[in-house]
């Protein structure tokens, strides 16, 4: 008698644990990244609130952009509010003038490192889902960004202070935002990688 004959190998084939059975992941954007993204974007645009009503606008309108880019998991959208609440900082450092360096600044790496963690929260959600325990793994790359941004922060400051402070706000924003860009679009295909590894992929 053939083993696809034999009743007990049915039994065993019926019995056998399916490795996939039961695992129903959920391929959404991951909760924590998730709110420091607009925790952060909420900040920017607070920010950008003290010098400007009108960057205020502006601000909350690319933080409910971005927001809204989560909740559906949409890259795209993500990028268009964080731009949205870059333009807010960046008006606020037009109408602000001189006195408004340091709060462009602020702004400036609040508005990246949200626009960073939402595509974390996106990349995260995608290939591990919310289910597994991602806190730490989260929280070790909000820091590393924050790390990165204050860095970048500071060296921006110092450019303006120590290398001619009649040099435009929105000059000084942009050359910090493509320090940051740069930096943080280096550790992010990094932190991409380390995830993939943890799964095997």
């Amino acid at each position: 008698m053939s083993d696809a004959d034999d009743p007990a190998v049915d039994d065993v084939d019926v019995g056998r644990p399916d490795p996939d059975e039961g695992v129903d992941l959920t391929r959404k954007p991951t909760i924590a990244s998730s709110v420091a993204a607009v925790v952060t974007a909420t900040v920017a645009a607070l920010v950008a609130g003290l010098v400007s009503v009108t960057a205020l606008g502006v601000g909350v309108a690319g933080v409910v952009v971005l927001a809204v880019g989560l909740a559906i998991g949409n890259r795209d959208a993500v990028d268009v509010g964080a731009l949205v609440v870059f333009l807010g900082i960046l008006l606020a450092g037009l109408q602000g003038g001189a006195t408004a360096v340091e709060p462009t600044l602020v702004g400036t790496i609040a508005t990246v490192l949200a626009w960073d963690r939402a595509h974390a929260a996106i990349d995260l959600g995608e290939q591990l889902g919310r289910e597994p325990p991602t806190l730490r793994l989260e929280a070790v790359g909000f820091a590393s960004s924050l790390l990165v941004g204050l860095l970048a922060g500071t060296f921006g400051y110092a450019v303006y202070v120590f290398g001619g402070g009649g040099q435009p706000v929105p000059a000084l924003v942009l050359l910090l935002l493509a320090a940051l860009f740069i930096t943080i679009g280096l550790g992010a295909g990094k932190e991409r990688g380390d995830w993939r590894s943890s799964r095997g992929y």
